[in-house]
C-alpha cells in the first residue's frame, strides 16, 4: 500500500513539474536581462514589463483582445439565453441534438479550419471582412458558444424551470416579468460561469486570431508569438501577463463555484 501511494504520488508530482515548469520559467525569464544558450536567464530587470506597457502596438493589442472578449461574452449571453430557454421549454428531440452537436463544435472542428471557413465565406471581389474585427468577434462568438450555453443548460435543468414557470403563470405574472424577475436571476449562476469561461477562452485564443485579423485588428496573442522572435524577455512578460489575466480568471470560477456551493447547502 505505502509502495502503491508512493508510485502515485511521484506521477503527481511529476505531472505538475512537466505544466509547471515552462510557466515558471517563463516569469523568471521576464524578469531576466540576457536569456540565450542557458537553462535560465542572467541579470535582473524590470524593462520588459516597462516596454510591455510603454509600447502602443501591445497597448492597442490587449485593448482588442479586451474588447473582442467582453463583447463576446454579451453577444453569447443574448443567444445562449433565448436558446436553452427554446430547448428546455420545447424539449425537442431535434433541437437537443443540435444542441448537442453545438457542444461538440469546439472539439469536431480545429480552429483552422473554422479560420479558412470564415476566410473563404468573407472574401468576396469588392467586399473583404477578413482582417477586421468583427469578422474576429464572429469568429470567437461560435468558438465560444458552448462555453457559455453548457453551464446555462445545466442550470436551467437544475433549477427545474418548468414547475418555477408553471408556478409563476399561476400567480398571473406575465411572460416578461417571468424572465426578468425569476429566470435571469435563477440563471445567474451559470451566466457569470460562462462569462468567465468566455471571457477566458476568447482572451488566450490564437489560431483564429492569427488567420483572420489584420495589422490594426491584431489580438494580444498573436502580437506575442511574434515578439518571441523578437526578444525572448519581452515575449516572457507577455506571456506572464496573459497567464496572470487567465489565473484570475480560473480563481473567479473556482470562488463562484464555491460560494454557490455554499449557499446551495445553506438553502438546503
Amino acid at each position: 500500500m505505502l509502495l502503491r501511494r508512493s508510485f502515485f504520488l511521484s506521477l503527481i508530482v511529476l505531472y505538475f513539474a512537466f505544466v509547471l515548469s515552462p510557466i515558471f520559467l517563463m516569469v523568471l525569464g521576464s524578469f531576466g536581462d540576457k536569456w540565450f544558450g542557458t537553462l535560465l536567464p542572467s541579470g535582473f530587470t524590470l524593462k520588459w514589463y516597462v516596454q510591455l506597457f510603454g509600447k502602443s502596438m501591445y497597448v492597442r493589442a490587449m485593448f482588442m483582445s479586451l474588447r473582442v472578449a467582453a463583447l463576446a461574452v454579451l453577444l453569447n449571453a443574448a443567444i445562449a439565453v433565448p436558446a436553452v430557454y427554446a430547448i428546455h421549454v420545447l424539449n425537442s428531440r431535434r433541437l437537443r441534438t443540435l444542441f448537442d452537436f453545438c457542444m461538440l463544435l469546439p472539439i469536431a472542428i480545429p480552429p483552422v479550419v473554422m479560420g479558412l471557413g470564415l476566410i473563404q465565406a468573407f472574401n468576396w471581389k469588392g467586399f473583404s471582412l477578413v482582417g477586421t474585427w468583427p469578422l474576429l468577434l464572429g469568429a470567437h462568438v461560435v468558438y465560444t458558444l458552448p462555453f457559455m450555453m453548457r453551464p446555462l443548460m445545466a442550470n436551467i435543468e437544475m433549477i427545474r424551470w418548468s414547475l418555477l414557470e408553471e408556478a409563476c403563470l399561476s400567480l398571473g405574472a406575465s411572460f416578461g416579468m417571468t424572465l426578468r424577475r425569476v429566470l435571469i436571476p435563477n440563471l445567474l449562476p451559470g451566466l457569470l460561469s460562462g462569462a468567465l469561461m468566455t471571457f477566458a477562452m476568447s482572451l488566450g485564443e490564437f489560431q483564429l486570431a492569427v488567420m483572420v485579423t489584420g495589422s490594426v485588428t491584431q489580438t494580444f496573442p498573436v502580437v506575442l508569438y511574434q515578439a518571441f522572435y523578437v526578444s525572448t524577455g519581452f515575449a516572457c512578460a507577455a506571456t506572464t501577463l496573459l497567464i496572470l489575466v487567465s489565473l484570475l480568471t480560473l480563481s473567479g470560477l473556482a470562488l463562484l463555484g464555491r460560494s454557490f456551493s455554499a449557499d446551495a447547502t445553506l438553502g438546503g
